[in-house]
Formats: C-alpha cells, structure tokens, sequence
C-alpha cells in the first residue's frame, strides 16, 4: 500500500474516532472544568541507541511519577531510534506507570523501523490522535512526513533530479484533522509536537510552522474564549525555551540527556554535551487561575563543559527544564 493511501486511512480513522462535533456558538457555555487543575508528567529526546544511560534515565522520571501521581504522562518523541527490541527495552519501564500514557512520534524513531509498526507497538491510536482530561484536550501531532513531487513519505526518500525533498512536515490529511479536530472540541486546547512551530535560534522549527499556525490564528478568531487553542508544546531541539506568539503559548522541553554540538566531537560522548541528571517536568494546568505552571528539573553538564570558546552559543543553552508559570488569558 503506497504512503497516499495509508494517510487517506489514517485520516479516515482518526476522523471517525474523533469526529467534529456541530459548529460552536457564541453562547455555548465552554467545557473548561472550572476551578479543576489538570497535572501532566512530561519528557522528551531520551534517545535510547544513543544515550548509553537511556532506561536509567527514563527510570527516574517514571519513579517521580509514581510518586507525585499526575492525571497522564507523555514523552515528546525520540524515546529511542526505532530498533524494536529498544522500544520493548524502554517500554518496560514506561509501563510502570500506572495511570494513562501517551507518545509522541519523533523524527528518530524512524531511524530503525517502520511508523506503522511503531504505532503499534507504542500501542498509539494513530500517528496522530487526541484526547481530553477534563477542561482540556489535547493533539497530538506527527511532523514527521517528507515531501517530495507532491507525495507525502515516512522516510525520507531517494534522490530524484529536480524535485527537492522537504522535511519535518505535517501531511496535508492531517492538516486537514487538525482544524475540523480543534473546531469540534468544547474545551482549552494544547497541542504536542516533537519538532517545534515557534521561532529559535538553534535550529530550523517544523516546514509545516505556517500552516500550523494559521490554522490556530483561523480557529482562535472564530472561537469563544474558553474554546481556544492557548499552548504548543515540543520538544526535538534540545534546549529549555517559551516564547509567545499571537497569544499562544510555545514552550519547548529541553532534552532529558544531552544537547548536540555537530561541529566538534569533543564533549562528554563524543557531540553529546550530556546533562549529569536527566531532565523532565511536571506542568500543572489552572483552568480557574488561567494558568501553566511547570516544575522542572535542573542539571549540570558533564565536563567538558560547553563554553564560549568550545561553542559560541553556549551561552544560550541550559542544562535545565526552569520552573515557570506562564498565565494564558
């Protein structure tokens, strides 16, 4: 079956288990669980297959879980570099949590295997998918695709003469979803990325960041106030950020093992300036107050230490997921 056809399904599947509920009305009264707190559990970018302490790491974030015992967990993607037998190997340990958990497909979980295979063994409702608890619901995104000659792949592929091949995309089926999805929900909206859809420094942001956009600008015009989308949440790019754009929350998850510095094999392994602790945070959301609390964690780099004179920009990185709380109305 050619990728066309899979997302045709895919699409269809997720439309029929998440279907449009009838347009919304100025005087519909929002589904915003007034004065309910929501508290989520997150971590991103283990990279197990190349983080030599990945179970270890993944182990101490399931630990607090169990501990502080939020209402679901998730990871943002590149949990590992999609070998199935270090999907089980991490699996084992993500399923000590007890209570409901979600993935996110990063791009190098494409790395060793097929998406669809992983979807299920990650036990996922699709690539891309969402849910509600409580107030709020949450999206789910795959910015995964490549494109080229108007074709949507999983994996980027080969070479062609003059047809150039995009990356980090969102297919146009699931562009598709996403709007009629968030048009359909009567609840605060959060969606979950790998690849990012604001504006950094250190690295390109998603090639659907336009579109994506767009379609929250188009939604949030027309919606009432306690229907809006109000935060996007990735990770992939390793570094602790937030920013706001058109009164959206982006909030980027740093890295649970290491920042990448491409141009010198001279950190603690080898382009991995590896965090000492691994990071992770739990957000707390305020419906009442209005607002995103994050309680994170905070590390140090393995020496050699990322500097100026080693990386130029290391003054822009941050061994850290900082504590914030970040009012959205």
């Amino acid at each position: 079956m050619d990728t066309s056809r899979r997302q045709f399904i895919s699409a269809l599947g997720q439309l029929l288990l998440f279907p449009a509920v009838a347009s919304l009305s100025a005087g519909t009264v929002p589904d915003i669980g007034k004065g309910k707190k929501v508290t989520f559990g997150i971590i991103s970018d283990i990279h197990k297959g190349l983080q030599k302490d990945a179970e270890r790491r993944l182990g101490i974030f399931i630990d607090k879980a169990i501990e502080k015992r939020p209402d679901f967990i998730i990871q943002l993607g590149d949990m590992t570099h999609g070998k199935p037998e270090d999907v089980e190997a991490m699996l084992e340990v993500w399923n000590r949590f007890p209570g409901k958990k979600y993935h996110v497909l990063g791009n190098h979980e494409m790395d060793g295997g097929d998406k669809g295979a992983l979807v299920k063994q990650l036990q996922m409702p699709g690539n891309f998918y969402s849910f509600d608890v409580d107030g709020y619901h949450f999206v789910v995104l795959d910015a995964n695709y490549f494109k080229q000659g108007g074709r949507f792949y999983d994996k980027r592929p080969s070479k062609r003469e003059g047809l150039p091949v995009v990356n980090e995309l969102l297919s146009d089926a699931e562009l598709e979803w996403l709007k009629k999805d968030l048009l359909g929900t009567r609840k605060l909206s959060i969606l979950f990325s790998h690849e990012a859809f604001d504006d950094i420094w250190q690295a390109p942001c998603s090639s659907s960041t336009g579109d994506v956009r767009r379609i929250i600008r188009e939604v949030n015009a027309v919606k009432p106030e306690g229907f809006k989308v109000i935060a996007s949440i990735c990770g992939h790019h390793h570094i602790d950020n937030h920013k706001v754009i058109e009164g959206v929350q982006y909030i980027q998850i740093n890295s649970a093992s290491y920042f990448w510095i491409g141009h010198a094999a001279a950190f603690s392994n080898g382009h991995m300036a590896e965090y000492k602790h691994p990071l992770f945070a739990f957000i707390t959301l305020d419906s009442e107050a209005g607002t995103i609390e994050i309680k994170g964690t905070q590390s140090e780099f393995l020496p050699p230490v990322p500097i100026r004179e080693n990386y130029p920009q290391a003054d822009k990185l941050y061994p850290g997921i900082k504590d914030r709380v970040i009012v959205y109305r």
